[in-house]
């Protein structure tokens, strides 16, 4: 058997600048949980990482659109006169989508500064995604088996990939009706992206919409991750060295902080500008071995 060296290395950097595309919102109403009255002028913030990402306020029929956001994960606060604070963890957002979040907050009984915490549920109909659309996010990623952001793609109904590493047909598709996008910026070359750099993976198979153009498969919209509020750091070494002869080696590291934060009036720190590094190096003597030993058969005369 020919063995082959084959050198894959990806590398991601990331200045968060608030420029990555941004194009998700949560929006709903805002009412009192006992009268299901709205509330109107009422305050709301989206909070991820730490740092605020957007907020504004309740309409007259308390109505609130929080708008553009970039996909992740994101904790709703709100706050009004002569009620009671309420915490939403962990709303998720993506690309081209709306997610709807009502908000029930409750009065005040006593002069008391008390915050209503709930997290976030996922609803079995999701009104807010015209497309049919799934989602993947930094734990599913984090959890695949596979580091192919295509692999992991080709888990949503509808999706085919034939191996590792190979591209993705949609509804039976051809591999080059799909398109691949990266923070909205469409890749025609190389689609490797260290696995630890993924915030976000949103695979459409059906109702693309009009932005993407005329495509006849799907869209993989993939959105990186950006910085952390403190400096934090990663690194993953395997092999295979010790058990079998394929000669499986991969490292793969990722660093993130924050290099400039901004001093809030509370003596807190908001990061402003942030870094990202995400990188995987592999090598592999045999990077296809065969499920089980060559058969041959036997000559006959």
């Amino acid at each position: 058997m020919i063995k082959k060296l084959p050198l894959a290395c990806a590398i991601l950097f990331l200045i968060n600048l608030n420029a990555s595309a941004q194009s998700g919102s949560i929006k709903g109403k805002i009412f009192d949980k006992a009268t299901k009255e709205a509330l109107a002028f009422a305050s709301v913030t989206a909070e991820s990482g730490g740092a605020q990402k957007g907020g504004g306020q309740s309409d007259l029929d308390g109505e609130y659109n929080i708008k553009p956001l970039a996909a992740g994960e994101y904790t709703l606060r709100v706050s009004y006169v002569g009620y009671n604070d309420l915490v939403i963890t962990g709303v998720l957002v993506s690309n081209d989508k709306i997610t709807f979040q009502d908000l029930a907050v409750s009065k005040k009984v006593v002069e008391t500064k008390e915050v209503e915490i709930v997290a976030y549920k996922v609803p079995l109909i999701d009104k807010g995604n015209p497309s049919v659309q799934a989602t993947a996010t930094r734990e599913d990623v984090a959890n695949a088996v596979s580091r192919d952001v295509r692999a992991v793609a080709s888990q949503t109904a509808g999706i085919f990939q034939r191996d590792d590493n190979d591209d993705v047909n949609v509804r039976g598709s051809r591999t080059d009706a799909t398109d691949f996008y990266i923070d909205g910026v469409r890749v025609r070359g190389s689609k490797n992206i260290p696995k630890a750099g993924v915030e976000q993976i949103s695979i459409i198979t059906g109702g693309i919409p009009a932005q993407y153009g005329d495509v006849t498969g799907g869209v993989i919209n993939v959105t990186t991750r950006g910085p952390e509020k403190e400096i934090s750091a990663g690194i993953n070494l395997e092999t295979s060295e010790l058990f079998d002869k394929y000669g499986h080696n991969l490292v793969s590291l990722n660093v993130s902080g924050p290099m400039y934060s901004k001093k809030m009036a509370d003596g807190s720190k908001k990061p402003v500008l942030g870094f990202f590094v995400a990188g995987d190096y592999t090598v592999d003597k045999d990077p296809d071995p065969p499920a089980r030993g060559m058969f041959l058969e036997p000559l006959t005369l």
